[in-house]
């Protein structure tokens, strides 16, 4: 895993990790210019799958902005990172879905997380009700936070935080095995940097 990976798409890999285990990702793309974003959060699994997701290096790369702290049962890797929007927003090469950022030139710029592709591989999950019923309790408690954040959101179908300083898109893990889980195909924002 290469991690703009790491940075943006710590959200793609949470879902795909979902359905083997215990995770939680919280991860927030600052836009500080038209051309510059910042992303910080953290991702953490049960150290049981750090070994199964290729060690910590793997998992957390220091040269890609991640810092990790191994406790006794859980990985948590911390991010910080900065650079351009090439850097940042880098598409996968596999051809993974992956966020998307676009100068609009007014000030502004709109950010895209393809929320859809990055749930479709769990519908399987849902048909079937002793898979759901397996996975329930390794899920529950466990969450991917999204937040997209800059100088004014201008507009998002995200939940704006108090300030409109931010958007956040919450999937909260265990509702994902339910049959009524839907997500927009976009978690989208256009912020003002």
């Amino acid at each position: 895993m290469r991690p703009c990976s790491l940075s943006l798409k710590a959200g793609v890999l949470g879902l795909a990790l979902a359905v083997s285990g215990c995770i939680d990702v919280d991860i927030d793309s600052r836009i500080l210019g038209a051309d510059t974003a910042q992303v910080t959060g953290f991702m953490s699994v049960e150290r049981d799958l750090l070994d199964m997701m290729g060690g910590a290096e793997e998992f957390c790369p220091a040269a890609e902005g991640g810092t990790i702290e191994l406790g006794e049962t859980v990985a948590r890797c911390n991010i910080d990172r900065t650079g351009t929007f090439a850097d940042i927003f880098e598409p996968d090469p596999s051809g993974a879905p992956t966020p998307g950022v676009e100068d609009l030139g007014d000030g502004t710029v709109r950010v895209t997380f393809p929320l859809g592709a990055m749930t479709a591989d769990t519908a399987e999950m849902r048909a079937d009700p002793a898979m759901a019923a397996m996975f329930l309790p390794m899920l529950e408690g466990h969450a991917i936070t999204i937040r997209i954040s800059g100088v004014e959101v201008v507009s998002t179908n995200g939940t704006l935080s108090a300030d409109g300083t931010s958007a956040a898109y919450t999937i909260n893990l265990a509702e994902i095995v339910t049959p009524e889980f839907t997500v927009p195909d976009m978690f989208e924002a256009v912020v003002r940097y």
